[in-house]
């Protein structure tokens, strides 16, 4: 389908080049062709490789002088260094949120869980969306609003590792981690909380880190 008004053409080139990204129909290490890309979105090689240029400083596509683009592709060190910050995030939210979370709270995190394990399993989409919603509804439960921007800040790194961990999310091992960690909200009992997120994070690194290593990049 082509791209018919003029005005809008430069933004949506970009938000389906971001769109394809994140849900992993571009995925790290793929390379962007302007001519493909153009063919595909039904425009110019002008509004994609402005698409392109403003996809790299978001830190999602990596221009390459004399090789082309393709979609950014994180290095053991960055999987190592992002996931670390998230377990600190999400076990010290945790933590806080078994402080101060309130029943209609805990259910609310519940109703998200119920969700994400009701998703269908091939529809990647939903089941991204309902994970993303729970970890960020876990943060926000903590109360500060500094590791809410943080967290949000690691959005781009993370998008890049979902392509590695999107068939963890409804696994009997995932669903008793998130379990855990609302049990342990509900309970009242911090350490308990921090330590089940802290868990789970550090769980999906080491699978992400992995597949990362045994991807036959080009």
């Amino acid at each position: 389908m082509r791209i018919e008004r003029p005005n809008l053409v430069r933004e949506a080139a970009y938000e389906r080049l971001k769109r394809r990204i994140l849900e992993g129909v571009l995925r790290p290490g793929a390379r962007l062709s302007e001519p493909a890309l153009a063919g595909a979105l039904g425009v110019s090689r002008t509004p994609v490789r402005e698409a392109l240029q403003r996809l790299a400083q978001e830190g999602l596509v990596e221009l390459r002088p004399g090789k082309g683009a393709r979609v950014r592709v994180l290095s053991p060190r960055e999987v190592e260094e992002v996931y670390e910050v998230r377990a600190l995030i999400e076990g010290e939210a945790a933590a806080r949120a078994a402080e101060r979370c309130d029943e209609a709270g805990v259910r609310r995190l519940e109703a998200v869980l119920d969700a994400l394990e009701a998703a269908d399993p091939a529809d990647y989409a939903a089941q991204i969306a309902a994970d993303e919603r729970f970890h960020a509804m876990l943060v926000a439960a903590g109360g500060n609003r500094v590791l809410e921007q943080v967290f949000h800040d690691l959005d781009t790194a993370l998008a890049l590792t979902r392509q590695f961990s999107r068939d963890l999310n409804q696994t009997p091992e995932t669903r008793a981690q998130h379990r855990a960690i609302v049990a342990a909200i509900r309970a009242g009992d911090a350490a308990a909380a921090r330590a089940a997120a802290e868990a789970h994070v550090q769980a999906f690194k080491a699978t992400v880190a992995r597949r990362i290593q045994e991807a036959p990049w080009t």
